[in-house]
């Protein structure tokens, strides 16, 4: 049994996105960068977490860099997990190390959708100063962009998002980052290979973000956070179902209803799948 669960905004917060129910000063630590603690789990997120890993394969998967992943020394320190998935599934770990046959598989699938520095160009021609304050090339696979949100030209950007469909690339909007992230890239290609290397039968997944929807569809169950992309665009669609509660107390939930899922025989938990992904 798996547990494949999105990290920032899923599972961790930043200050920011705790939720006015949670202060820092009640909440674990779980990633440094220069030398600050920029992101915590609640102690209950951690508690349950904890129990659901002894009985369930807990798979880390995130649009994070190898590098930026490795940042999180709470679930490297924990879980140790066996497996995880970084760069929005262009890289899979196994024991902390990029699997070379995986690499391969997502060089091939690169190869089918329009190259990098076409997309960057493209991209050029509504960037400015005022909204785009920088980007890299994450991992040589996806572009990762800091915006100032507020400033951002929406029906420009929605435009180029049709025009990168016809790309074969898809954009996602999170906070303030964008990602243009080519079709080969994708959490639940990432995630089915970890199912095939592991053996395992039955998984539950969750996320936020539009991004991890390829990750909540290869699952056998998925509960999304009552935030972000997903609940914004599926609120009232019935597709997902979602959490209680949003911001922190959104992880608490997720793990508690995943376990009962787990804990159901294998044919009813079929069954409740089944109703809402």
């Amino acid at each position: 049994m798996i547990f494949a669960s999105d990290l920032d905004r899923t599972l961790i917060y930043s200050k920011k996105a705790m939720g006015p129910n949670f202060e820092a000063a009640d909440v674990i630590p779980v990633e440094l960068y220069q030398g600050e603690h920029i992101s915590f789990m609640s102690p209950e997120t951690a508690r349950l977490l904890v129990e659901l890993a002894k009985t369930t394969l807990f798979v880390p998967v995130t649009t994070r860099t190898i590098e930026q992943y490795e940042r999180i020394f709470y679930i490297r320190e924990t879980f140790n997990p066996k497996y995880a998935v970084t760069s929005n599934g262009g890289n899979v770990l196994v024991d902390g190390v990029p699997d070379p046959d995986w690499q391969r598989h997502v060089a091939e699938a690169l190869s089918r959708s329009e190259h990098a520095d076409k997309v960057i160009e493209a991209f050029g021609r509504i960037s400015s100063p005022e909204w785009v304050k920088s980007y890299r090339h994450s991992d040589s696979l996806f572009f990762s962009i800091i915006l100032d949100r507020d400033n951002m030209p929406l029906d420009a950007v929605e435009e180029f998002r049709a025009e990168l469909a016809g790309m074969r690339w898809n954009l996602s909007v999170q906070g303030r980052k964008m990602y243009l992230v080519p079709d080969g890239v994708s959490k639940g290609d990432g995630l089915l290979h970890v199912k095939k290397l592991s053996g395992a039968s039955r998984i539950a997944a969750s996320g936020d973000s539009l991004l991890d929807e390829s990750l909540l569809k290869a699952a056998d169950y998925a509960i999304v956070p009552r935030h972000g992309e997903i609940y914004a665009a599926h609120m009232e669609s019935g597709v997902y179902a979602f959490t209680e509660r949003d911001g922190m107390g959104a992880a608490e939930d997720l793990i508690a209803k995943i376990a009962e899922w787990f804990a159901l025989p294998a044919a009813e938990s079929g069954l409740a799948s089944g109703e809402k992904r």
